[in-house]
């Protein structure tokens, strides 16, 4: 199956430098254009599956709402950052993830060997973060179902996993492509999860109701 890969970014450097990167990978179609992006673009590149590479470090954006956007005009696409090297505070990765981000590269002396193995794991529906990045994501929604579910009531299984790509702000559709069930299906299990958290709008979802620093112990 062939996978596009948009690269998103105002460095041509950058752009030119994953575009060889990723050239003996024959799945592969490489893209590139700058943030503007037009929604006729996303529709000509919609027979396929999409992974948008957004480069935080020319684009003057924040990531998190433009890869919702993207994702709006590519549905079932996927979104990996490309990050400049950091300190070891995952934080910003933790709100990145929140926003559904899939995955993250540092651009240290190593990005060019991950960048191609990030994009098999996200193919494959693996998320490409740090583990202090998962950690505090589970954590958090231990903690926001302790606090807001309702007294004699649990989640299913399957609720379970809503919930998850709920907090990721996935909407129904991208719900329901990701686990194989139809949209309005997506939209009862949302129903149910509210109701038993005792939230009138997925707004009570919102990565700002949690402290986003990376959880430890």
């Amino acid at each position: 199956m062939t996978v596009t890969v948009n690269v998103v970014s105002s460095h041509p450097v950058l752009t030119s430098t994953v575009e060889a990167l990723l050239a003996h990978m024959k799945e592969l179609i490489v893209t590139s254009f700058s943030e503007g992006i037009t929604k006729t673009k996303l529709i000509q590149n919609s027979g396929s599956p999409q992974i948008f590479l957004l480069d935080a470090c020319s684009l003057r954006t924040n990531l998190g709402p433009l890869a919702a956007r993207l994702r709006s005009g590519a549905p079932g696409s996927k979104c990996l950052a490309l990050l400049p090297p950091g300190d070891g505070d995952h934080t910003e990765e933790i709100r990145l993830f929140y926003w559904g981000i899939d995955g993250f590269v540092e651009l240290r002396q190593t990005w060019q060997q991950e960048l191609p193995q990030a994009i098999q794991a996200i193919l494959k529906g693996q998320p490409w973060v740090p583990s202090a990045v998962l950690l505090a994501f589970v954590k958090n929604a231990k903690a926001l179902i302790d606090a807001q579910l309702l007294p004699g009531h649990s989640l299913t299984a399957r609720e379970a996993q809503v919930l998850q790509l709920l907090m990721r702000r996935l909407t129904n559709k991208e719900i329901g492509n990701l686990l194989a069930i139809s949209e309005r299906t997506a939209k009862f299990h949302v129903s149910n999860i509210l109701g038993k958290l005792q939230l009138d709008d997925r707004a009570g979802l919102s990565p700002d109701k949690f402290a986003l620093k990376p959880i430890t112990s």
